[in-house]
């Protein structure tokens, strides 16, 4: 059922946002007009959008509270800087400005709380406020229409200019924002393009708000300019305020080291150590930090080992890290023969001659004997790391030795995650973890690179445990230089996915304007040539443009007036709306057609059979829907039929929609590569917790029906298809799944997921972990 809004005289039922944004207010003398609002037409709801959590609502309320402080701000000292400005110039513009911004202030700040508020529900989808979609042509104004107004240019430039300002200023800020808010929206992928809090959004409501100005060119860049200097500028306040909250909330609350509230200020300096401590103190406190993690791993191993007095070892720690060099250089061992503590032990005691092969607390001391455990148990969980390749696990392996000597040279190994040794050592496996096997080994860099590093372990460490900080500075150089060549193709296809997605999701939104603003209608021949050959491609470029609402909704309505123009008019009003229009639509659907660069002579010829369409009907009698729906009528009606028959052509169908729709994709492969992962899975099921979880990075292992797996990382999901694009670790594309697909791998086993956190961590985790269980036991 239709709402009917009237609009009489300077009674505006219709809230002035609306009218605002049609860029007209009604004059006293109009006639009232009556403007439907279809519930069930296209537009109106948006399947996609959904409810919004009340943490992101009260994000937006806490945004437009501030903004609508700071021009609150900005209107109060509005006179005095513009009336600085007309002393200094003597120009009138900046009293006309004064006058304009204190007689319509109340609105202003209305109209851009409106659009803040409008404008945030759009980027995030949220379903609190319906769309304003006019049904009723013949209620719009064409007057100020037009695809490209010159004196838009000026103000443009004004808006980019305070938009790339307030980005450049505020990089971090934003990020931050867009990571926090794309963690809450399930149902959209928040980044820069869509951000609803960037400085385009503030700006272009100003723009809006500002229309109820009624200024010169002139006069709003001078308002325009203020507005940057008061608000735009200002933006770090708001931008720092957003974040502080979502991170109290508990939103992603590590992203960064944020500034502490005013209130936690004063509790936060009393917490500080305090300036004068001593430098001796502070190293005194680390040390013993780290001899608390080693204790404890040394006080759970205790519990079922036999504790020698201290002080009785036969040997000394570099007598043992001696015999640990020679070991580690002896090619006739393998990781294989160090899988226990007691394979070690018995290994070493063969180079230890004074220990006559018995190695315990009683030969090499309590400590290094709790050392040679640890390692040992550490190495252990590396060795059946199911994350690795057993290629590079193998290489790993051979580390054993060398970080066996470094953990009895140094306790911070075990308690330090900045330590060297331990970093290299996370550094190796992380950079490993999508790592398998493929063609000549010799010609593989990471294999290559990983293998020099353990080389050079091997041969050369003795003691110095700064040869780890040169190997880890080398490494991360080459890690950068292959994530560079791979992140290449990655981005490329991302980009290239992203591109086809905005594509496809753009051909929808006009095909489905396009059948919306036909169905049911008579069409010209003309209209329906202007329409394929031409509109449908500037709907299409429109729609493709980042934050170019107003843009789009421009060409739409020439599109709405176009196929309006040549429906059967049943009253003078009608006639005399299209006579007023005809120009202005033909100079709209001109200037259209070269933004697309169609061509003009075919341009000229449609054009041309338009305005005789325009014509023809404007020489016919008034028509009812009966005189329009007749058919093998006598008499005069018959001979209005006839009339209408030479200018509308047809009935518009469904062929014809499909006639005028722009191709879109929807085929499917010959061969389904993932068919295998079709089936029932409910939209409920724990899995889709696993499946949102996901971030980009994270890597999977994938089976195929034959059982054959490989690894692979997400490198994006583009929200707009859900799609999920997996690659492997040179940036080529493996996999292309969507939501339900991914859920359905992971429930039946055939996608794991890869656990990509440090390995030396989870090591010792685990470590403490089967050490406390054997306690309890």
């Amino acid at each position: 059922m239709a709402l009917e809004v009237v609009v009489a005289g300077k009674t505006l039922i219709l809230d002035i946002y609306l009218m605002m944004r049609l860029k007209r207010l009604p004059t006293v003398n109009e006639k009232p007009q009556v403007v439907h609002f279809n519930r069930d037409s296209a537009g109106m709801f948006d399947n996609n959008k959904q409810p919004a959590p009340t943490l992101v609502l009260s994000i937006r309320d806490l945004a437009t509270e501030e903004l609508v402080a700071k021009l609150n701000s900005m209107l109060n000292s509005a006179d005095d800087k513009l009336f600085d400005m007309a002393d200094k110039s003597s120009e009138v513009v900046f009293f006309n400005s004064m006058r304009q911004v204190r007689i319509k202030r109340k609105g202003l700040v209305n109209i851009f709380k409106r659009e803040l508020e409008f404008q945030f529900n759009k980027e995030l989808g949220i379903t609190e406020r319906h769309g304003e979609h006019i049904d009723n042509v013949e209620a719009l104004d064409f007057d100020n229409l037009s695809i490209v107004q010159e004196e838009d240019l000026e103000e443009d430039l004004a808006v980019d200019a305070m938009v790339n300002k307030g980005r450049s200023s505020n990089k971090q800020a934003l990020s931050y924002l867009c990571a926090r808010l794309d963690s809450l929206c399930s149902n959209k992928v928040i980044g820069e393009e869509n951000n609803p809090l960037d400085p385009r959004v503030v700006a272009e409501a100003f723009r809006v708000s500002s229309n109820s100005l009624e200024l010169d060119m002139q006069s709003r860049l001078v308002v325009f300019k203020l507005f940057e200097r008061c608000v735009i500028d200002e933006l770090e306040d708001v931008y720092t305020e957003l974040n502080e909250e979502l991170a109290e909330k508990g939103v992603l609350p590590d992203l960064h080291k944020r500034k502490p509230r005013r209130a936690e200020r004063q509790k936060e300096e009393n917490d500080k150590y305090s300036e004068n401590s001593s430098e001796g103190d502070r190293d005194r406190m680390r040390d013993e930090v780290r001899e608390e993690v080693f204790n404890t791993l040394r006080d759970l191993l205790g519990q079922k080992k036999v504790a020698y007095p201290e002080g009785q070892e036969v040997v000394e720690t570099d007598q043992v890290l001696s015999a640990l060099t020679d070991l580690q250089q002896d090619q006739g061992y393998s990781p294989q023969d160090l899988n226990t503590p007691e394979q070690v032990k018995q290994i070493l005691g063969s180079f230890l001659p004074a220990t006559n092969g018995q190695i315990n607390g009683g030969t090499i001391g309590n400590v290094n004997d709790d050392v040679i455990d640890i390692v040992t148990m550490l190495f252990d969980f590396i060795l059946d790391e199911r994350n690795l390749h057993n290629d590079i696990k193998a290489l790993l392996a051979r580390l054993q030795i060398p970080m066996l000597k470094v953990g009895m040279l140094d306790r911070a190994f075990f308690s330090d995650k900045n330590h060297p040794a331990r970093q290299l050592l996370n550094e190796l496996s992380h950079a490993a973890i999508g790592w398998t096997p493929s063609g000549d080994p010799s010609l593989d860099p990471l294999l290559n690179k990983v293998t020099h590093i353990v080389e050079k372990i091997t041969n050369d460490f003795k003691d110095d445990v700064h040869l780890f900080e040169e190997l880890l500075e080398d490494f991360e150089n080459f890690k950068q230089t292959d994530l560079k060549r791979s992140s290449i193709l990655e981005r490329r296809m991302k980009e290239a996915e992203e591109g086809r997605a905005r594509s496809e999701n753009a051909k929808q939104r006009v095909n489905g304007e396009i059948a919306r603003m036909c169905h049911g209608r008579m069409i010209a021949e003309p209209v329906k040539c202007i329409l394929k050959e031409a509109w449908t491609n500037v709907l299409f470029l429109e729609s493709l443009k980042a934050n170019n609402d107003e843009g789009w909704q421009k060409a739409l309505k020439v599109a709405e007036f176009l196929v309006w123009s040549v429906q059967p008019k049943k009253t003078e009003d009608s006639k005399n709306k299209l006579k007023k229009i005809m120009t202005s639509l033909i100079k709209n659907l001109r200037l259209g057609m070269e933004k697309i660069s169609f061509n003009p002579y075919r341009s000229s010829q449609l054009l041309g059979e338009l305005e005789e369409c325009h014509r023809k009907i404007l020489s016919l009698p008034l028509h009812t829907d009966k005189i329009v729906q007749a058919s093998g009528n006598t008499g005069a009606d018959s001979e209005v039929a006839e009339s209408m028959e030479e200018v509308v052509v047809e009935q518009v169908t469904e062929e014809t929609l499909e006639e005028l729709a722009l191709p879109t994709e929807n085929k499917e492969p010959a061969e389904d590569p993932f068919a295998y992962l079709d089936t029932d899975i409910s939209d409920d099921d724990d899995v889709f917790e696993e499946v949102d979880g996901l971030q980009a990075g994270s890597w999977v292992e994938i089976a195929d029906k034959e059982s054959e797996r490989q690894r692979c990382k997400l490198a994006a999901f583009i929200a707009s298809v859900n799609k999920y694009i997996f690659v492997n670790r040179t940036g080529m594309k493996i996999a292309e799944l969507n939501r339900k697909r991914l859920a359905a791998g992971i429930k039946k086993k055939f996608i794991e997921i890869l656990d990509d956190a440090a390995l030396f961590d989870r090591a010792l985790e685990s470590v403490i972990t089967n050490l406390r269980t054997m306690k309890d036991a």
